[in-house]
């Protein structure tokens, strides 16, 4: 049978005469470091080192009954070969569906056909990969450790073994040999063809080459070269990441956790931050990681003193666990895909960290203002800020919202203040519907028209039971309205209704209640220009 393609042939020129001895040695043609060793359960293998072994004496060898031979790989391969030992647990005797598993894996890179033998008396099982052409060897090997890797294989010793190996680096003048494995259905070894089901059908080689043939056919090579560069490029983004951000993120998420509960509200906040450490720093995974988020939130500083939910955490926290295994992943490993056509609405990871910072920042800044304990310096206010679990580096990635020179308290001077007035009087028959609501503080407030990009206006609600003063801000070519910084946005619809939003007004019970306010609501409005 005549290969679909043979890999460069050594410099060695003798080949056997037999057609399937030469078709041995052009498709396992790396004949550097070959292995040798005796027909028996342990061959006690032995390399040789001193020269290569010519085609011709590996055909020899091959067909000699006392003999068992291994080769290795060169820089180049038309094969690959997953070894599964027969106490391994991905062995069909320990799992049924282990094997179907790893062949479907090897789909998702291109490889659709494998031969499966059985190496040997000992019933461990070979799963050859045969190509149409040559492929890089190094690149194979991080194609398929990445691919079994991805779907949950672990590659062990005895367990599950790959061929070609990612082998290690070698320091300065050294060469490293890839792993060798035996050759295929050397006589009396053991060695089997076997079918789908892992029944015997032949020991004979130019069947296997006949399957072989028939495998190589069925590859997608395009595939296989694009998992081939996809692996090689994760490899480099590994090596060439800054450990410098991981170490941020990590001190970022410690200082979180360790800082814990300061206030009501923040359960999913924390309970996120853990399970987003166990995944990416412990490597913890399903059940394990559940239990990681409850004790761990169990154990934070404020729990007890804070946490609304502590009648169901367990429950939260598994949630949050599932939910954080779904997006991320342990530091090294693979990134988890989602199979078919990537989703336009997922948010790049980086995004999402930012957003989550600046998010933190803003609650922060809000609680102290509330408290009134913002500082007015820089100095200051990164202190504050960092006590409640927000690094430096990060605080001044984001100086836009609580720097000084950037962001001010609504009760803070301005150098540009709006001075013109004009007053109107309106109508008010909001009494009845505001009894209990108290008044408070009659402030100045002061926008910088050239930071601010628009107009302030000054509202008092007079004489009602509560006295308002905020500012509100027009947006240019806009039919909306913005009160404060603080403040949700707002609508602004005829005849004029202004819908503000009372989350930050003292007195009201609702934070998330609007309340509507018509000219004729309203005893005295003042705007100031």
């Amino acid at each position: 049978m005549t290969a679909v393609a043979v890999g460069k042939q050594s410099r060695h020129s003798l080949y056997p005469h037999d057609p399937l001895g030469q078709r041995l040695c052009e498709t396992f043609s790396y004949f550097w470091q070959t292995l040798v060793g005796i027909n028996e359960s342990d061959p006690q293998w032995e390399t040789i080192t001193k020269y290569p072994l010519r085609p011709r004496v590996l055909w020899q060898w091959w067909k000699d009954s006392t003999k068992l031979v291994g080769v290795r790989f060169g820089n180049q391969t038309l094969y690959g070969l997953i070894d599964i030992d027969l106490l391994s647990r991905y062995h069909p005797a320990q799992d049924p569906k282990a094997l179907s598993t790893i062949r479907l894996a090897l789909e998702t890179i291109g490889i659709y056909r494998t031969v499966l033998i059985r190496s040997s008396f000992s019933g461990g099982l070979h799963l050859y990969i045969p190509l149409p052409y040559t492929v890089p060897t190094f690149g194979l090997a991080s194609a398929l450790k990445q691919c079994l890797e991805s779907q949950g294989f672990s590659l062990d010793p005895g367990q599950l073994e790959i061929y070609p190996n990612t082998k290690s680096y070698a320091l300065s003048g050294e060469f490293v040999e890839y792993n060798g494995h035996r050759l295929p259905m050397q006589p009396r070894s053991g060695a089997v063809l076997l079918d789908d089901d892992c029944s015997p059908l032949s020991q004979d080689l130019g069947r296997f080459f006949t399957a072989w043939d028939w495998a190589a056919q069925g590859q997608s090579l395009e595939e296989v070269h694009e998992a081939i560069s996809v692996a090689r490029s994760n490899g480099n983004k590994r090596r060439r990441r800054r450990m410098s951000i991981i170490e941020d993120w990590r001190e970022d998420l410690q200082t979180e956790i360790n800082e814990g509960w300061t206030g009501f509200g923040q359960t999913n906040h924390l309970l996120k931050t853990i399970a987003c450490y166990g995944v990416v720093f412990e490597g913890i995974k399903g059940e394990k990681l559940a239990e990681f988020v409850h004790t761990t939130a169990m154990a934070a500083h404020g729990y007890e003193e804070f946490c609304r939910h502590q009648h169901e955490i367990k429950q939260r926290a598994c949630v949050w666990a599932r939910s954080a295994e779904g997006y991320y992943w342990s530091l090294g490993d693979t990134p988890k895909r989602e199979s078919g056509k990537v989703s336009n609405k997922i948010v790049p990871f980086n995004l999402s960290r930012s957003h989550d910072a600046q998010q933190r920042i803003q609650e922060i800044v809000d609680s102290l203002e509330k408290k009134g304990e913002f500082p007015k310096t820089a100095t200051a206010r990164v202190k504050a800020i960092e006590a409640q679990g927000i690094s430096t580096r990060t605080l001044y990635k984001y100086k836009s919202l609580w720097h000084p020179f950037y962001y001010s308290t609504p009760d803070a001077e301005c150098k540009t203040p709006l001075t013109p007035k004009v007053s109107a009087d309106l109508r008010s028959n909001l009494e009845k519907r505001q009894e209990s609501l108290k008044g408070s503080e009659d402030k100045e407030f002061y926008t910088s028209e050239s930071i601010m990009k628009c107009k302030g206006f000054k509202l008092d609600f007079l004489p009602l039971n509560f006295n308002f003063s905020g500012v509100l801000l027009e947006r240019p070519k806009a039919q909306s309205f913005e009160l404060g910084r603080v403040f949700q946005p707002i609508a602004c619809k005829p005849p004029k209704v202004f819908l503000f939003s009372l989350s930050e007004i003292k007195g009201f019970s609702s934070a998330t209640s609007p309340i509507s306010l018509l000219p004729g609501d309203i005893e005295t409005l003042r705007l100031q220009l």
